[in-house]
């Protein structure tokens, strides 16, 4: 299967061990994008993540995973979700690089994006005429038991973009068994 875009789990193995803590951590997600301005607005106005890094940057995974064509150096940008969540997410852009948003709508995995204000991101959402494909929706647990609320949009390139909002009871429990 031919995607353009593909979102690229960096994983730190055998990393230094810290007792308490996972050999395994997962880093960022990773986005080719069609149009840079138009993706970094959706992420940074609409959805909150802030620039930590934006450079001309090429490395041979990039090159490989992304397809990049020869002669084009890619542009780079390091997104941070919350100071707890630097680096949370990448996008790349290439000259000649195109990405099939409807295939991406189809068929791209999602990114999965824990919130505490659903309903301003969704409102901004509808304002800027984004694609919802899920309005705010009760999520149940595995037992059935109310687990908060759940919902889905397309960014400017098809990827899903899922959100959870948990009700506070849960958000606590989860706290204290961090």
């Amino acid at each position: 299967m031919k995607h353009l875009i593909k979102i690229f789990f960096v994983l730190f193995l055998g990393m230094a061990a810290v007792p308490g803590q996972a050999e395994l951590q997962l880093q960022r997600a990773t986005l080719t994008v069609e149009d840079m301005d138009r993706s970094l607005a959706f992420y940074t106005d609409l959805l909150g993540f802030t620039v930590s890094g934006d450079a001309r940057y090429d490395t041979p995974a990039l090159r490989t995973m992304f397809h990049i064509p020869e002669g084009v150096t890619p542009r780079l940008v390091l997104l941070d979700a919350s100071p707890a969540q630097p680096r949370a997410l990448a996008l790349v852009h290439a000259e000649g690089l195109s990405v099939d948003a409807e295939s991406n709508a189809r068929h791209a995995p999602a990114l999965v994006i824990n919130t505490t204000r659903l309903d301003e991101i969704m409102a901004r959402a509808t304002t800027a005429g984004v694609t919802v494909i899920l309005p705010p929706t009760p999520l149940n647990d595995f037992s059935g038991k109310p687990f908060g609320r759940e919902a889905m949009i397309l960014d400017p390139d098809g990827v899903r973009i899922v959100f959870f909002e948990l009700l506070k009871s849960d958000v606590d429990k989860t706290a204290s068994h961090d």
